[in-house]
C-alpha cells in the first residue's frame, strides 16, 4: 500500500510540473519598441539579440506609458540587506540602493531607461554647472574611456552642506552613452556650480561616500 501512494504522489508530481513551469512564463514575446511595451502586461518579454528575454516589469511598462512615479518607491520589488541597504528593482536594466542613512543609487543599464530618468531629474532638481580650467560654464564635464565598451550609468542622490542648510546633490555619471563618456550634476537650490571654483562652494558631504560596481556583462 505504501508503495501505491509513493507511485501516485510521483504521477502526480509529474502531472503538476509541466502546469507549473507554464505558470511561471504566462508572459508572451512582444516586440522590441515603445508603442509594444505600452501595451504590454507585466512578465512579457523581448528576445533581445544576444537571445537573452528581458522581461517587463510592472513599474517598467508605467514608466513607459508615463504614469510611474519616481518619487514614490514603495511598491517596488525590495530585498533588504542586512546592513539595513534596501536594493529595489524596478526593472532588469535599473536597480536602486537606499541606504540607511538616506543617500540612494541608481544603476542603470540601458540609455533608454537613463533617459527617462533623466526627464525624471531635470524636471524636479535645477542643474549645477560644472566651470572648467578656462573658467567656462558648461552642462556637464567629460571623462575619460571606461574599460568596458556597454553603456552603463550611475546617478547618485546625496545631502550636502555648508552648516547654515542642507540641499539635495544628485551626481549622474554615463558611460558610453552616445559614444560620450560625462558626469553631470543637479541640486534642490538653483545657481549652483562645480568644478574649478577655486572655494567659491563650501558645500561639503553630510553622509558617507559609498561607491557600487557595475556588472558590464
Amino acid at each position: 500500500m505504501k508503495n501505491f501512494f509513493l507511485r501516485i504522489s510521483l504521477i502526480l508530481t509529474l502531472f503538476c510540473l509541466p502546469l507549473f513551469l507554464n505558470a511561471q512564463e504566462t508572459g508572451k514575446e512582444i516586440e522590441n519598441r515603445l508603442s509594444a511595451v505600452k501595451k504590454a502586461n507585466p512578465g512579457d518579454y523581448i528576445v533581445l539579440r544576444s537571445g537573452i528575454r528581458y522581461i517587463l516589469t510592472a513599474e517598467e511598462i508605467a514608466i513607459a506609458r508615463g504614469e510611474f512615479d519616481f518619487n514614490d518607491l514603495s511598491n517596488v520589488k525590495t530585498e533588504i540587506r542586512q546592513d539595513g541597504t534596501r536594493i529595489k528593482t524596478i526593472s532588469q536594466a535599473h536597480t536602486v540602493y537606499e541606504y540607511p542613512d538616506g543617500q540612494s543609487t541608481h544603476i542603470i543599464k540601458t540609455s533608454v531607461s537613463f533617459n527617462v530618468f533623466m526627464e525624471y531629474i531635470e524636471k524636479n532638481y535645477h542643474i549645477a554647472r560644472y566651470i572648467d580650467y578656462l573658467y567656462a560654464h558648461n552642462d556637464l564635464s567629460y571623462i575619460g574611456s571606461p574599460r568596458f565598451n556597454v553603456f552603463r550609468a550611475r546617478v547618485e542622490f546625496q545631502t550636502i552642506s555648508n552648516d547654515s542648510e542642507e540641499i539635495d546633490l544628485i551626481t549622474a555619471t554615463a558611460y558610453n552613452h552616445n559614444e560620450k563618456n560625462y558626469i553631470m550634476k543637479f541640486t534642490s537650490k538653483p545657481n549652483m556650480v562645480w568644478g574649478n571654483t577655486s572655494g567659491v562652494n563650501p558645500y561639503r558631504l553630510t553622509g558617507e561616500s559609498r561607491r557600487v560596481d557595475f556588472d558590464t556583462e
